[in-house]
């Protein structure tokens, strides 16, 4: 019997060693993510899905096990290896209420802002592109450029109550033919910035110098319907819905789309591919919408 008991004793002892191990907080540890960046910091806790440390330069991260390809042990003090760009959209990633895009769906905003210094940088394969940067918490600012010309973009937001919150911007650009364009519009948006749904209106104004129409004119009021749903870590589904009063760039008064959002941890950047639609009284006509963005 004696000897039974010590036996698990034994036993008892050698798994509450294992498990101390297993939890040692005492480490000050770098971990190798991924995407190549480094953190570092002390080991508060693993529980084999998530891993969380304390760093001296970041605050407390939370990191999602399977993104550290490598742990090894380092100098208390020791900072992570990441440019202040790639730290701003890695704080982006790590916290799980954050995403690493949430200001527009594929082109149509939100009502989502940037923090102060956090910016991106985007292009589509329509040859759209635009760097934003969050000049204010509520406030971005940013340069743009499409076939129509080149100009500014900018958008105030503020929340209106939990869960809730309104934007209104514009785009303004001068035209490479001549005239000029622009696109002030309004929104609200519901939910976090990993699931939420937008419904915005917009007014596409302007004088363009075309050879094409006598009517150099433009005068297009629109409604915005558009949605985002996280389905994993990286991934997003999206649609963006358009109807027009006076459709001017597109052939038909409804346009419609559904995608995904996805973040590419090795690259740093997001891959949005997506089918939009040209809803037609008789047929609707299917095109492709690939676009990328990088973080600043």
């Amino acid at each position: 019997m004696m000897k039974s008991i010590c036996c698990f004793l034994a036993v008892f002892w050698c798994c509450l060693g294992v498990m101390a191990q297993g939890q040692d907080t005492s480490r000050y540890v770098c971990l190798t993510l991924q995407s190549g960046m480094v953190r570092c910091g002390q080991l508060v806790a693993d529980d084999g899905r998530e891993v969380t440390l304390q760093t001296p330069d970041m605050g407390k991260l939370v990191l999602p096990k399977v993104q550290v390809v490598r742990m090894v042990d380092a100098v208390a003090g020791t900072k992570g290896s990441a440019g202040s760009s790639a730290i701003g959209m890695s704080d982006r990633m790590l916290n799980p209420d954050r995403s690493p895009q949430a200001t527009r769906y594929f082109f149509a905003p939100s009502a989502h802002s940037l923090k102060k210094g956090e910016g991106y940088a985007s292009v589509n394969i329509l040859g759209l592109g635009n760097i934003s940067y969050g000049m204010t918490p509520n406030l971005i600012g940013g340069l743009s450029v499409s076939f129509l010309g080149a100009g500014i973009t900018a958008k105030a937001s503020k929340e209106l109550t939990d869960g809730i919150r309104g934007s209104a911007g514009m785009l303004y650009q001068l035209s490479w033919e001549g005239g000029q364009v622009f696109f002030p519009f309004a929104n609200v948006t519901f939910g976090d910035e990993n699931n939420h749904f937008t419904v915005a209106g917009g007014y596409l104004g302007g004088d363009l110098q075309r050879t094409s129409s006598p009517d150099d004119r433009v005068d297009s009021p629109m409604l915005n319907l558009s949605g985002c749903v996280q389905i994993s870590d990286n991934a997003w589904l999206m649609t963006e819905n358009y109807v027009f009063a006076n459709p001017e760039f597109f052939p038909v008064h409804v346009v419609g789309s559904f995608g995904l959002r996805l973040w590419r941890p090795i690259r740093e950047r997001l891959f949005e591919p997506a089918i939009m639609f040209l809803v037609e009284d008789q047929a609707t006509r299917p095109f492709p919408w690939l676009s990328w963005t990088w973080p600043l």
